[in-house]
């Protein structure tokens, strides 16, 4: 298990976080915004990725379909994270909120 820390501007947090997770497998997900509160940091905590084969979100084939900003949608590795987590993490292009995701309760959590 390891950890990501990313800093970003925050309109760039759906693109950035969406090639991040595409190569990991994320347990959990925290949005902060950085001191100054011009940008934001996301805090990825990932196991390296595995076969999917017990996937829920994406029929065990590792690949699920993802909303691109331009409002298009493609079909690329899957993060293990349902759309609804991913919008309620503010993860998705027109997130307004960002709870913490943890993949232990597969749930969002009250904000912080």
């Amino acid at each position: 298990m390891f950890e990501i820390r990313i800093i970003c501007e925050t309109a760039d947090v759906p693109r950035v976080a969406q090639a991040v997770l595409g190569s990991v497998d994320a347990t959990s997900i925290r949005r902060y915004p950085t001191r100054d509160r011009t940008r934001t940091r996301l805090y990825i905590t990932a196991e390296h990725r595995g076969t999917h084969a017990d996937c829920t979100v994406c029929d065990q084939d590792g690949m699920t379909l993802w909303l691109l900003p331009d409002g298009s949608e493609q079909r690329r590795p899957c993060t293990g994270i349902g759309d609804e987590d991913m919008l309620a993490a503010g993860l998705l292009v027109g997130s307004r909120r960002s709870e913490p995701w943890t993949a232990n309760d597969r749930s969002t959590q009250a904000p912080f």
